[in-house]
């Protein structure tokens, strides 16, 4: 299951990659400042933001005596995520890849080879839906159909569930669903085509969460206590299935 035992390898990667600014992995997608664009973009659609970050993080990294699943998402699922190691104790190592990155960043496809080349996984839970809003519908639907082809190819045959994109509301009036939600629904719709073609079951974490107020952090992107455990509970029961 491991494919490399190396410990002292797996430290050094795991805290250069997560030595990030806590700020910026709560803060929400950040839009992009034109001036902080290099010259050296991959090319024009890839608009990064002012402050992009990872968070890699391997559970138990010198232990085969488990399955492992690993989560793909923002930080959001940094947010769900210890809390379904906790869910799945005793059943499953959690590994988890939280990043900023649009879902065409050639950088995303870079972590994720990074995370798929060291362990087998028997399932593999992933999201990317609330950054990027720079790209149109089919821009998106392009690229996140390329991600689905990486993760097929790198992924050993692990079992892919897409993971909706969570809904945003008005920031201090969580009961009220933002303008740009829009474009959520849009992805998500969008991404359940590409889905259904490929066979790849969804885990509805939209529907788990849209008009629950009482879930909700204040930033309007991200949740309290208990909406990590609602969430943590879905992605945990999507999962489960998997692990044997």
């Amino acid at each position: 299951m491991h494919k490399l035992r190396c410990s002292s390898r797996l430290g050094g990667i795991l805290l250069c990659l997560t030595s990030i600014v806590l700020a910026a992995l709560l803060a929400g997608p950040v839009a992009a400042d034109p001036d902080t664009q290099g010259d050296d973009r991959v090319d024009e659609s890839v608009l990064r933001e002012k402050y992009e970050w990872s968070n890699i993080w391997w559970d138990c990294a010198n232990d085969d005596s488990l399955p492992r699943v690993l989560l793909i998402g923002d930080s959001i699922s940094c947010g769900y995520s210890p809390k379904v190691t906790k869910l799945l104790a005793g059943k499953a190592h959690v590994d988890r890849l939280g990043t900023s990155r649009s879902i065409n960043d050639p950088v995303l496809l870079k972590e994720t080879a990074i995370m798929l080349e060291e362990y087998d996984y028997a399932a593999i839970h992933f999201n990317n839906g609330l950054h990027g809003f720079h790209l149109e519908g089919p821009a998106y639907a392009a690229a996140l159909g390329e991600y689905v082809r990486l993760l097929q190819k790198l992924g050993g045959g692990a079992p892919l569930i897409w993971a909706s994109s969570t809904p945003i509301t008005e920031r201090d009036h969580v009961d009220v669903l933002a303008e740009n939600n829009e474009k959520v629904t849009a992805r998500n719709a969008l991404a359940a085509e590409i889905m259904k073609a490929q066979e790849i079951p969804t885990s509805d974490l939209y529907q788990v969460v849209v008009g629950k107020p009482e879930l909700r952090s204040e930033d309007g992107y991200h949740y309290n206590g208990q909406g990590y455990d609602v969430l943590a509970k879905a992605v945990a029961d999507a999962v489960l299935p998997y692990i044997k």
